[in-house]
């Protein structure tokens, strides 16, 4: 028996509903191409893919919702994957057809191979979601039918194309033309699929039915599939529209933008005192005067541009004629001319200008006007003079003024550099400073150009450096970064002066004050000559009686060898006794230049009171020390630390000479604040001169009879040439104390 074709029937709410869905669609599709088309870059390809999935959902959904309208007599489900790949097929056409839209241009050859690719796509979208129907029924198409579905939605794909790429201004269509628009192309997709459901008919089979993967579509899912398309086409609908809003703000800040850049530009011209102007060569009348230019030539713009020979008399005379030739030349020549010269305003200020024209001709080549801008430049010319007087007493100086990159290239040489260091700036610019710096002090200019990368000045800095025969000399430099306009570091400033004189005449000084304190020296040991004698004779008699005890124990009929030893210890230890006293004496006349070592102050203190403890006997003082222990050692020359304390020692012994009551010398030795050591020396003497306190350490001032002046005044010198201080105060109730400090760490002398 013959399988007999089941009969369908449509659901005609679904049908208009389909119909309703592709015209708003293809409205959003209008839409969604002007926006695509006004993109461009990134935002250009956001809009192309979201405008294709909007479009194609909605051209998926019209199909799909088509199929519903549909009615067979038997149950029909749907293979989800197959139709997820049809929803990926519509997208692809929608991405293909807004592609070739929203080109500037669309040929012939263009709009048929889109609607080519654009019909087959929504064609086989179609023919995908068929083939993803499940129910027990042989599906067969109609050849016929099939290519001619495939013919009307290549047509109407080309109708649609054609019609977006027209309407796609956002300016254009925006009413009735869009709306019609829409309703044709909205016409291309269910002519097409209604062409094609029209080319199906299903037979009945007893074949089971694979409903894996398959679903049922219920009237509440048909109306969620209406439902979320409604909703995308709509939001696309909504962005787009939101899109347009700011591109016409974005265009309104534009034009506020374009006012402000005319304003900035007036700023501009008054900030670089700048004018701009344009002047007909016909009759020389002014075309255009900015504000700025007025205000540069000294013109009231309430009463009109000035006239060409008020603005000539504005020149000042000495550059009138040249100014003059230089404009009659290009308007000769048809050229631009630039041009600088002064002018003289009402009130005799002289400003200089800079102008520069630009030529403007017409249509037959013939010179019409003048365009340009002049410029006040009177502080550059200021600047410049002041520039040219800087040079000059650059050049001038005695002083080498040299000036470097960071990497040590010597960028300008003056002629003071010139005679100090015996390079001519041909000879020296674009070498290394290193020409002048000798070897063993290439480590200064690592650290100098540390300083300077860190923004900081180096002043007055004394170093060596080496002339052109290799000679040396004494210098002091000053040395200044040298910032670019970001305020970034990239060279330096050198100003050497040559001190070699200067150092010589400090050492002469210092060799003099040397044989001064050497002289102070001798003259106070010379004061006690008899106490230093009576010092190196006690432990030469000593050693004389301990000898004859020794010969007395040796000669007795029995010697005593014991006692015989126990004596010549004693020679041995009262000889090394006198020997050291004879050192110590020997040390302070001997002349030599100072050497700096680490001291013990408190042995030096011990040594100097050895030395003069019999003096201090001799007039009934009695010597007290409070020396601290485990004092750190300082670093100083001993025989000018010996030469401090003798001298405050004697001065004591002087004070108290006359002195009724208690006679008490105190020298202390403990730890001060910053890292430093205090030493005194008090007495209970006469205490400090009334009224001349202040004057004590002054060379030549002394209040004894037969003094100098000279021994506070040179141990004031060695004190501060140690990095100390020194100074006197009153006692109480009598006498005076004499303190001085010494740092515990210090350099030796330069």
């Amino acid at each position: 028996m013959a399988a007999v074709n089941l009969i369908g029937s449509y659901n005609y709410a679904l049908v208009a509903l389909s119909v309703l869905i592709a015209i708003f669609a293809s409205y959003a599709a209008l839409d969604l191409a002007g926006r695509v088309t006004a993109a461009s870059g990134w935002t250009r390809a956001v809009w192309l893919l979201g405008g294709a999935g909007a479009m194609g959902t909605g051209i998926w959904s019209m199909h799909y919702i088509g199929m519903l309208a549909f009615v067979l007599p038997i149950p029909t489900a749907y293979h989800w994957p197959t139709v997820l790949l049809s929803l990926f097929t519509a997208i692809l056409a929608s991405a293909i057809a807004l592609y070739v839209v929203s080109r500037q241009k669309m040929g012939a050859f263009r709009a048929i191979a889109g609607s080519v690719l654009m019909g087959t796509g929504i064609a086989s979208m179609h023919y995908i979601g068929m083939a993803a129907m499940r129910l027990p029924a042989v599906c067969q198409f109609n050849s016929s039918l099939v290519v001619m579905s495939v013919v009307f939605a290549v047509l109407i794909s080309f109708a649609a194309i054609w019609i977006t790429f027209h309407f796609r201004d956002e300016k254009t269509g925006i009413g009735w033309e869009k709306l019609a628009g829409a309703v044709v192309m909205g016409a291309a997709i269910p002519v097409m699929h209604y062409t094609g459901m029209a080319a199906a008919s299903f037979t009945p089979s007893g074949t089971p039915v694979n409903l894996s993967h398959a679903v049922n579509i219920s009237t509440l899912g048909t109306a969620g599939i209406a439902a979320v398309t409604f909703l995308v086409l709509g939001l696309a609908l909504l962005t787009s529209w939101m899109d347009r809003q700011f591109a016409v703000q974005i265009l309104q800040l534009q034009e506020a933008k374009l006012q402000r850049s005319e304003a900035y530009l007036a700023e501009a011209q008054r900030l670089t005192h700048t004018g701009s102007w344009a002047w007909r060569v016909a009759g020389r009348d002014a075309l255009h005067l900015s504000e700025e230019w007025y205000r540069i030539y000294g013109f009231d713009p309430e009463k009109g541009p000035p006239a060409w020979e008020e603005r000539l008399r504005r020149t000042h005379a000495e550059d009138r004629a040249r100014w003059q030739g230089v404009i009659d030349r290009a308007i000769a020549e048809k050229s631009h001319y630039e041009v600088e010269f002064r002018i003289l305003l009402p009130d005799a200020t002289t400003k200089y200008i800079h102008t520069v024209g630009h030529p403007v001709l017409n249509a037959s080549g013939d010179l019409v006007e003048f365009v340009g801008s002049s410029t006040d430049i009177t502080e550059r010319k200021r600047a410049e003079q002041a520039t040219r007087l800087l040079a000059a007493i650059v050049e001038s100086s005695h002083d080498a003024i040299v000036s470097k990159s960071l990497n040590g290239v010597i960028t300008s040489w003056n002629k003071g550099a010139e005679r100090m260091f015996g390079y001519a700036a041909e000879e020296a610019v674009g070498q290394n400073i290193t020409l002048i710096i000798p070897p063993e002090r290439h480590y200064e200019e690592r650290t100098i150009v540390d300083q300077l990368t860190r923004g900081e000045r180096v002043d007055h800095f004394e170093t060596v450096r080496r002339r052109k025969d290799g000679s040396l000399l004494d210098v002091s430099l000053t040395i200044s970064p040298m910032k670019d306009a970001s305020g970034r570091v990239v060279g330096a400033s050198k100003l050497a002066r040559d001190i070699t004189e200067r150092k010589r005449a400090e050492e002469a000084l210092r060799q003099a004050q040397t044989d001064l304190a050497h002289a102070s020296r001798l003259t106070t040991m010379g004061e006690f000559t008899a106490s230093l004698a009576h010092e190196v004779k006690q432990p030469i008699a000593a050693a004389v009686t301990d000898a004859n005890t020794c010969l007395r124990w040796i000669t007795r009929d029995e010697p005593d060898l014991k006692e015989a030893r126990e004596a010549a210890w004693r020679i041995v230890k009262d000889a090394k006794r006198a020997t050291e006293i004879i050192d110590r004496v020997r040390l302070l006349f001997k002349k030599g230049t100072p050497q700096r070592e680490l001291v013990d102050v408190n042995e030096v203190a011990r040594e100097m009171l050895v030395l003069l403890g019999d003096e201090a006997s001799r007039h009934f003082i009695s010597v007290r020390t409070e020396l601290a222990e485990n004092l750190p050692q300082v670093t100083g020359d001993r025989v000018q630390l010996q030469q401090v304390l003798m001298n405050l020692i004697v001065n004591g012994v002087d004070a108290m000479h006359d002195v009724d009551g208690p006679r008490e010398l105190i020298v202390k030795s403990q730890p001060a604040e910053n890292n430093e050591l205090l030493l005194s020396v008090s007495d209970t003497g006469v205490g400090l001169p009334q009224h001349q306190a202040d004057q004590i350490f002054n060379a030549f001032f002394t209040t004894k009879t037969h003094g100098t002046g000279m021994g506070l005044r040179i141990s004031r010198s060695i004190v501060e040439s140690h990095g100390g201080r020194l100074w006197a105060a009153d006692n109480s109730p009598r006498g005076a104390s004499f303190c001085f400090t010494l740092p515990i760490k210090t350099g030796a002398d330069e």
